[in-house]
């Protein structure tokens, strides 16, 4: 079994926090799941790189990866708070939910599913939980038209909420918009980076979010939980969301997220960081290989063994085992937080870290970098 190498956190409000347990909350109107994931300030301040007073300076140019042969790169290592909001406001599951005179129904059964995007209501176009639960709690018309995404297109569904013993009204809907936790900056091409690994894909479903983009912070590491047999492990930190955004997400991608950092923080944090060149696939070999981690904020390079090479495979395709002692003390191998940690191979960027094997948690996979940029 494996598993992939990213914390999520509960999202909330709060502008400060540690990690805390899944919960699901029921608000007027309808069911709302959030993530085991970081609580989050709102999202409006997002957009056009700014959060309340927080500006960060930033090229805008092109999000361009695919062709960096002939460029070097740094890889980073860097473990950063990774926020991205949901393209509309994303179905998680439809429930049911019981009716003032006591009958069981489920009002979105057959009309919304897992994975669906409500983008508006009645007409009115939503991006939020909350601007749902307003639509919901004013209707008072009786059936809603909720128009949603699914698969990218477009749909109308005209679903009619139920009145509970409770007098609110009810859709049976499990819900979210947005969704946070900690990954690895996997390297920079000047201030472009690319992280993770893998997508950003919700827990509860497996399905890869569809995000009109989000925020990278620093966060400081205050507790590492390690990996042990059938127990990954997982990074804790914490983040300040007014003071400690350093980067714009732009993109969630089948094998990483790809944005900017600001211009100032990778002056600062990276002038004088070695740069290399990327490996082609067909270079990388079984053996001797380094992940580069900056957990405590300075550059540290742990020693694995790769033990497979795959080149046939979109996303696996590097098995590998830790065999650095330091990182099996600090980490016991590979655990959640990790993913997107750099691996060099003879000066040469090959990949990034993405998965850890439950059974064997100093074993674990890695993509080419190759994968990533494509």
């Amino acid at each position: 079994m494996v598993y992939a190498a990213f914390t999520e956190r509960s999202i909330g409000m709060e502008e400060e926090t540690k990690t805390s347990n899944r919960y699901r909350s029921l608000l007027i109107g309808f069911l709302i799941l959030d993530l085991i994931a970081f609580t989050l300030l709102a999202v409006a301040y997002f957009w056009n790189g700014d959060i309340g007073d927080q500006e960060i300076k930033y090229e805008d140019a092109e999000l361009v990866f695919d062709d960096l042969s002939g460029q070097k790169v740094i890889p980073s290592g860097e473990p950063v708070g990774i926020y991205l909001k949901t393209d509309g406001v994303m179905v998680v599951d439809c429930d049911e939910v019981e009716t003032a005179q006591g009958e069981i129904c489920s009002p979105c059964n057959g009309l919304l599913q897992t994975g669906d995007y409500i983008t508006a209501v009645n007409e009115t176009a939503i991006s939020t939980k909350k601007e749902l639960m307003q639509a919901l709690s004013g209707n008072n018309t009786g059936t809603m038209r909720l128009t949603f995404l699914r698969d990218g297109k477009s749909q109308v569904a005209e679903v009619t909420p139920v009145k509970t013993n409770k007098n609110a009204y009810m859709l049976g809907l499990w819900v979210k918009d947005d969704i946070s936790g900690i990954g690895t900056v996997t390297f920079l091409c000047g201030n472009q980076f690319m992280a993770l690994g893998h997508s950003v894909s919700d827990n509860d479903t497996g399905l890869k979010i569809s995000s009109t983009g989000g925020g990278i912070y620093t966060t400081h590491i205050t507790k590492i939980n390690r990996s042990f047999v059938s127990m990954p492990g997982q990074l804790q930190g914490t983040i300040l969301y007014k003071k400690d955004l350093i980067g714009i997400v732009e993109g969630n991608y089948d094998n990483g997220i790809g944005g900017y950092l600001d211009e100032e923080y990778v002056a600062k944090h990276y002038k004088a960081a070695e740069a290399m060149y990327i490996a082609d696939p067909d270079e990388v070999q079984t053996g001797e290989a380094y992940i580069y981690s900056r957990l405590d904020g300075n550059l540290k390079k742990y020693k694995i063994n790769i033990l497979a090479v795959h080149t046939d495979t979109a996303n696996k395709n590097m098995e590998f085992k830790v065999e650095d002692e330091d990182l099996i003390a600090l980490t016991g191998g590979v655990c959640q937080g990790m993913s997107g940690s750099p691996i060099v191979q003879n000066g040469k960027l090959i990949g990034a870290v993405t998965h850890v094997l439950v059974d064997d948690p100093t074993e674990g996979y890695a993509v080419f970098i190759e994968n990533m940029i494509k």
